[in-house]
């Protein structure tokens, strides 16, 4: 073991990060607010550039460390005050963990002898990290997860061209109302830019990302008699890992998570009183709505009032900076000054114009909103922790169970509480009737005491609650599989959750293939009958040596809905979807073949289409695995593998595992997101996106838990822990945490001093 001594300018006492054989962060103290300083310093010594990086985004600078093709997504972020936490930043009872987190983590950036290679690669320097930085990467998460306004203006286009009727099966939730609206709203709504697309997804890769799982039960399901829960959130395949994996000791109180570097917020985590997992809820925070604009003016309730101005300063790397002017009516910026100003548009802004109303933009948010989290001794407290003045800056659900057997669920989010009107498509602005109160937490705590609760990114409400908050969820199959596994048993252990994290049964391929097969039987195309054998004769799993799996997902990505709607509608808007609206995915066969449709008299188009994309993908798949089917595999075709970004460089050149056979889907539990190939490639479905790590925790022996990473939790070039545990990802193996330091194989030591 090695170990080296380190002054902590603000230690109260001695404090020892330790590290594990497995690269875990073991920090031991003798108050909390050192085990958090020991924290800081972990985060620190490890993940100091992602820190860095992730701040730049959060904080609307990251034109400034990356350069210009960043200025639009800084400016619509400054635009909505994803930055601002208020005019000043709110105190919480949770700052004095922030607080202490910071001097450890800037106490190491102090203690630097030398700068990190990734500072010199980029040309600047560390910095010392502030309240703000942890408040505004909270505000950051609830911006970035789900952009549902692209949804709502794209849907509100095409219902206002098109007609209501041929896409109000292809949306979650529509009301009466939010058809009056349509109607109400035509003329503007037939005019909206798509310009504005890109300020959402500059990064094309952000719009085809999903996942995560989480479930647990109470101790009347667990062959312990205590609660069990199981979390694997979903993020892009990177190193260093999305997370940064802590255990703090002091006195009595032990606490494990996986935090963001950079803030002391464990997302998911466990004590010896309480568990907890959450999911992207993709939860709808975002309305858009259409306003007048005349002379410098806009149409309120009360009359025409004079638009509000301010400008943002954008530095740019290597560039110019850029003077944007912001131009507000109070739902939020007008887009199409900001398009026209990033050259994103070239036309001139009409009567019509888009505001974007962000939930948090006008509300004040902490930097230790999220602290205390750990510190709750029970899921009720843990709710009333989460929510400070029924505000939360997060887009989660979170379920929480307690050694007491507590378990509650709760929507961690700040949104409208809608009425009347779901979300769905945009509002008018000088109508009073749709500015809405915000959701209290008494609304978003969602589930008491079931036997079990479950979330994996669908709608989790249904018909509940007040207003709609899942407006545009991913596909059930993931939550109906996890549903299907927790009725299926009374006694369920650790290793029965732990099969369930790696199960591969496809739910939505059980319930596509029907249709599709019936769609394939009238061809007798000898390439549609290889298709149809195979697929006829598959089990749903996506395992590795799965054949029909070859065929299914290609075709998939070949995005057949859209090649069909255009050519039914002749309009090119309807391209986008994909890229520019993810949310809208209720494509399926029948979602178009509903009785009453007017996609019903297109039904022969829709046949020849299905057709010609699967016959292509036989014949891409063929050339690209042989001819005989009886020797396809998945993974042969479905690979992963995991880089660093810099790793064409000498200094990051070894951290990168090759590419290596995986199965899954993004519709299965043990989740795999690919990119597609386009037809006529050669195939290749490269997996990018799936369990950052996989955790289980049995309150029963709190003293340990299941867990493994998808990489490791090493991020600096010299660290042996940045792949050390991928093997035992791709196999579906755990390491034990052992949260008793006599338990612990140390490799090294920090031992952290107070500063005399």
């Amino acid at each position: 073991m090695t170990s080296t001594t380190i002054k902590l300018p603000g230690a109260q006492a001695p404090i020892d990060v330790l590290w594990d054989e497995t690269g875990i962060a073991h920090v031991f103290a003798d108050n909390q607010a050192d085990a958090y300083r020991g924290m800081g310093f972990a985060a620190g010594s490890e993940r100091l550039w992602q820190i860095h990086l992730s701040t730049a985004y959060a904080n609307g600078e990251a034109a400034a460390l990356l350069g210009e093709r960043f200025a639009a997504q800084d400016a619509l972020q400054r635009a909505c005050n994803v930055h601002r936490c208020g005019k000043s930043l709110p105190e919480s009872q949770g700052d004095w963990i922030v607080d202490a987190y910071l001097e450890g983590l800037n106490g190491y950036i102090r203690s630097l002898d030398e700068v990190p290679p990734e500072f010199v690669h980029a040309g600047t320097l560390p910095r010392l990290f502030t309240r703000q930085d942890v408040a505004a990467r909270y505000r950051f998460t609830s911006w970035f997860q789900h952009k549902s306004w692209t949804e709502k203006m794209l849907l509100g286009r095409l219902m206002a061209t098109h007609g209501v009727d041929w896409f109000r099966n292809h949306v979650l939730h529509f009301s009466a109302m939010d058809e009056t609206l349509i109607d109400q709203l035509a003329v503007p709504l037939r005019s909206l830019s798509t310009a504005v697309l890109p300020l959402a997804y500059p990064d094309v890769d952000a719009t085809l990302l999903s996942g995560s799982n989480n479930w647990a039960v109470r101790g009347a399901l667990s062959a312990s008699g205590k609660p069990i829960l199981a979390t694997d959130p979903h993020q892009p395949h990177t190193i260093p890992n999305t997370f940064f994996y802590v255990h703090l000791h002091a006195g009595e109180w032990d606490a494990f998570g996986a935090a963001f570097p950079g803030v002391p917020y464990f997302m998911m985590g466990y004590t010896r009183d309480i568990a907890w997992g959450l999911t992207t809820g993709f939860v709808d925070c975002y309305d858009v709505y259409v306003e007048q604009i005349r002379n410098d003016q806009y149409l309120s309730a009360t009359g025409w009032q004079p638009l509000a101005h301010h400008t943002e300063h954008i530095e740019i790397k290597g560039s110019t900076s850029l003077d944007v002017d912001i131009v507000r009516t109070p739902h939020g910026p007008l887009l199409e000054s900001l398009t026209n100003q990033l050259g994103l548009s070239v036309d001139v802004p009409g009567e019509y114009q888009s505001a974007l109303h962000w939930t948090l933009t006008d509300i004040p948010t902490s930097a230790g909103a999220l602290a205390q989290l750990p510190l709750a001794t029970s899921a009720e407290e843990f709710g009333h922790k989460l929510f400070e003045q029924d505000v939360c800056p997060l887009v989660n659900n979170i379920i929480c169970v307690d050694r007491h057997n507590g378990l509650r669920r709760f929507i961690a989010t700040t949104l409208p509480a809608r009425t009347g009107v779901t979300g769905s498509v945009p509002l008018p602005g000088w109508e009073a009737d749709y500015d809405f109160p915000i959701s209290t937490e008494a609304d978003l705590t969602v589930e008491i005491d079931p036997e079990f609760s479950l979330t994996a990114n669908n709608d989790t409400m249904q018909d509940r609650g007040r207003y709609p908050i899942h407006n545009f969820p991913a596909s059930s199959a993931r939550a109906d599989r996890i549903r299907e596994i927790l009725t299926s048993s009374s006694s369920f252990t650790v290793d029965d959750f732990k099969r369930a994290q790696l199960d591969h049964l496809d739910l939505r391929a059980r319930a596509l293939l029907p249709d599709l097969l019936q769609v394939l039987a009238e061809s007798s195309d000898p390439d549609l009958q290889l298709a149809v054998d195979l697929l006829r004769g598959w089990d749903f799993t996506a395992g590795a040596n799965a054949a029909a799996a070859c065929l299914y997902y290609p075709f998939l990505d070949r995005v057949w809905h859209r090649k069909f709607m255009v050519e039914v509608l002749k309009d090119p808007l309807l391209r986008a979807i994909p890229v520019g609206a993810p949310g809208l995915n209720r494509f399926d066969i029948a979602d178009f073949l509903t009785p009453g449709s007017p996609w019903l008299q297109h039904r022969d188009l829709l046949v020849q289409t299905i057709v010609a994309t699967l016959k292509q993908v036989v014949i891409d798949v063929r050339s690209t695995l042989g001819d005989d089917p009886a020797t396809w595999a998945w993974g042969d075709l479905h690979q992963i593998s995991l880089a660093h970004r810099l790793v064409k460089h000498p200094t990051w050149q070894h951290m990168r595992v090759a590419a290596q056979p995986i199965g899954g889907s993004p519709t299965t539990l043990n989740m795999a997101v690919h990119r597609g190939s386009s037809a006529g490639e050669r195939v290749k479905c490269d997996v990018y996106h799936g369990p950052a790590f996989r955790l289980i925790v049995d309150l029963a022996d709190p003293d340990s838990a299941q867990l493994v990473i998808a990489g490791g939790n090493g991020g600096r070039p010299d660290s042996p822990f940045a792949t050390n545990q991928f093997d035992a990802w791709k196999e579906g193996a755990c390491f034990t945490v052992n949260l008793r330091r006599d338990r612990l194989s140390i490799t090294h030591e920090q031992q952290l001093r107070p500063h005399e």
